[in-house]
């Protein structure tokens, strides 16, 4: 059991991953979201159909309530989720990264509220203590003058108020998938779920008017959208998944504040962005605060 908690390792390496593929995404802003997230699966169930067949003795087992919970997880965290999330990062003339990068990140509210209502796990007051740390070097992490710059106009409402709705629903995603990985394995969860956003996102894009004419798409966007499918799609679901099987809902989602931690780093390395001594402490902070939660047995959180 004493090994199991080094599991959330994956999660860490997900997230560091995700943070990534924001950049790779906001790349692509002249492409319509829905449409985004409907190439992108499209693409990574083209590259995984060789093995889907050996999953289907799985899928049989399943019962009516699991296929429920399945189609939801698609639908919400797999479809709604990423379209908001990838809309929000495309409103590059509404809404700065940072403030989208902020908002994503409450989803550990939703997700803590929703283990403890659904998956009945204890909340802690030591573990509330090390969440509200979490949350405030986040914070400072991504506004190191305190305050982000809103601009207030009705553009940018929007575009945080998606957000804040991929928030939720992959806060929601987070524990649905902890019910579902209780009847199939890692591996078969997300593949499950990349093929059912694929029509999910195919109807939003139909009725929404998102269609986009394939002859319009770059061999540069083409590239982009090959290396999301494989990197921020199949390696990155496959080892999350792998570590959310053995890691709580609550563990998780504080792990996964490797992403605002990480995309810090890549913005300081590779797109020139100074990072201030306050930014940098509130990562080593955050960083120390991820590891005691990784590391702590569960039962002591």
């Amino acid at each position: 059991m004493a090994r199991k908690k080094y599991y959330v390792f994956f999660i860490i390496a997900a997230a560091f991953i995700w943070s990534i593929n924001s950049l790779f995404r906001r790349s692509l802003h002249t492409i319509p979201p829905a449409f985004i997230v409907f190439l992108e699966h499209a693409i990574i169930v083209l590259i995984i159909s060789p093995i889907i067949p050996r999953f289907l003795p799985e899928y049989k087992k399943l019962s009516k309530k699991d296929w429920g919970i399945l189609i939801t997880l698609g639908v919400t965290s797999g479809a709604l989720a990423t379209t908001m999330y990838t809309a929000a990062l495309t409103q590059i003339q509404s809404i700065s990264y940072s403030v989208v990068a902020l908002l994503q990140q409450t989803q550990p509210i939703f997700t803590i509220i929703l283990a403890s209502l659904i998956l009945k796990e204890k909340i802690t007051r030591r573990f509330s203590f090390f969440a509200i740390i979490a949350l405030a070097a986040s914070y400072f992490l991504a506004f190191p003058n305190f305050t982000p710059s809103i601009l207030g106009n009705q553009a940018e409402i929007i575009a945080a108020a998606l957000a804040i709705g991929a928030a939720f629903f992959w806060g929601t995603g987070t524990i649905l998938s902890k019910l579902i990985l209780k009847k199939i394995s890692y591996a078969a969860t997300a593949i499950i779920r990349f093929i059912i956003v694929i029509p999910a996102t195919f109807i939003f894009s139909l009725f929404s008017n998102q269609i986009y004419p394939l002859s319009n798409i770059t061999s540069n966007q083409w590239l982009t959208l090959i290396t999301l499918a494989l990197f921020s799609g199949i390696v990155s679901f496959i080892i999350y998944y792998k570590g959310l099987q053995h890691t709580e809902a609550k563990i998780s989602t504080i792990a996964e504040f490797t992403w605002p931690l990480s995309a810090a780093f890549i913005g300081f390395f590779f797109l020139g962005e100074r990072l201030s001594s306050f930014q940098i402490l509130a990562g080593a902070v955050l960083l120390i605060d991820i590891l005691i939660l990784s590391l702590t047995s569960s039962k002591k959180v």
